[in-house]
């Protein structure tokens, strides 16, 4: 059929004996795929005949709407259609720069949640070490930062048997972080003697701290106080390096003065 042999929507309907409203009804109803010419006008061929003869048959022998496009499939008289399928897009530049968009704005949320999970993790690491430090001040057993001793009871003597000498045993000590040597004065002579605690370093400079409070007699309350009140910061633990020798030497003056 050529391009004069198509025919109009009202010469298709005056063949079929249908309305104009119903053939548009089922181009509707049943995706039909009419070409259309200038004006938009539509142009029915010889297969769209076919297909329209075959509905009206359909339909007045009383089968549902719902099953005579799958009919017509089945009868290979209209193509099937995947439901469902996306189009392809017609601009590829686009959605190059949709695809280029949300990787750059993805790129960005990471490193934001990355950062925000390290801040979190610091914080959780800082409240348990405070937890710990107050759960050992509030308990019998000795902190970490104090010089643990240990004596023997004396021994219970009888008539019969001399009471033996036990040896005193030396000094043990609980260290933290890199071995660090020093020298540890009694609890007397901390008082009154400067503080010989050893060399300061990068790695050890909060264990020497927590030595020297203990040394010179200093209560954790007292040290924040007093970080408060010179570096604006509250606990004393959380000292730098240079913050903590100035309070070092704080605490040797204490105990020089003392």
């Amino acid at each position: 059929m050529t391009q004069t042999d198509m025919l109009s929507i009202n010469a298709v309907a005056d063949k079929l004996g249908l309305s104009v409203h119903q053939l548009r009804r089922w181009e509707l109803m049943f995706g039909l795929e009419i070409k259309r010419g200038r004006g938009q006008q539509r142009q029915y061929r010889a297969e769209d005949l076919t297909v329209l003869e075959r509905i009206k048959e359909l339909v007045e022998q009383g089968w549902p709407t719902s099953q005579i496009r799958p009919q017509l499939e089945a009868e290979g008289l209209i193509t099937p259609k995947l439901i469902g399928l996306p189009s392809a897009p017609q601009n590829t530049d686009v959605l190059m720069e949709a695809i280029i968009g949300f990787r750059t704005f993805s790129e960005r949320r990471f490193i934001d949640l990355s950062k925000q999970i390290d801040e979190l993790r610091q914080l959780v690491i800082s409240l348990t070490l405070r937890q710990e430090l107050q759960s050992e001040q509030n308990t019998s057993t000795p902190s970490p930062w104090q010089a643990v001793r240990e004596s023997y009871p004396e021994a219970v003597s009888t008539p019969s048997t001399p009471a033996p000498t036990v040896p005193p045993r030396p000094v043990e000590e609980i260290s933290i972080g890199p071995q660090v040597s020093m020298s540890m004065p009694s609890p007397t002579e901390a008082q009154t003697a400067d503080l010989s605690i050893g060399e300061v370093t990068d790695q050890n400079f909060l264990t020497l701290l927590g030595r020297a409070l203990d040394m010179i007699g200093w209560s954790d309350e007292q040290a924040d106080q007093f970080c408060m009140q010179t570096f604006a910061i509250a606990h004393w633990d959380m000292l730098g390096r240079s913050q903590a020798e100035t309070l070092i030497a704080h605490l040797r003056s204490l105990g020089q003065a003392a």
